[in-house]
């Protein structure tokens, strides 16, 4: 009983403080357009490595999906 009383009071205080936001209209960290065409580029290349890796993938599951049914197909003497 305790602890939700002390659970309470903290949500209490906890809803009644004001936000302490960050101001997102001025932008501290001064990037510009270079910057965010460098990440944009960065973006690129890991977006263009994605169908590659994803096309590898898929072979290598469906290479163990065909040699596990090869192995179970296969006659046992």
């Amino acid at each position: 009983m305790k602890t939700i009383r002390a659970s309470a009071a903290l949500a209490a205080t906890l809803a009644t403080m004001p936000a302490w936001a960050a101001d997102t209209v001025t932008r501290p960290d001064h990037s510009g357009f270079l910057v965010w065409a460098f990440l944009g580029m960065c973006a690129l290349i890991v977006v263009a490595q994605l169908a590659p890796a994803t096309l590898l993938l898929v072979g290598m599951v469906k290479g163990v999906a065909e040699s596990r049914r090869a192995r179970k197909e296969a006659p046992t003497a």
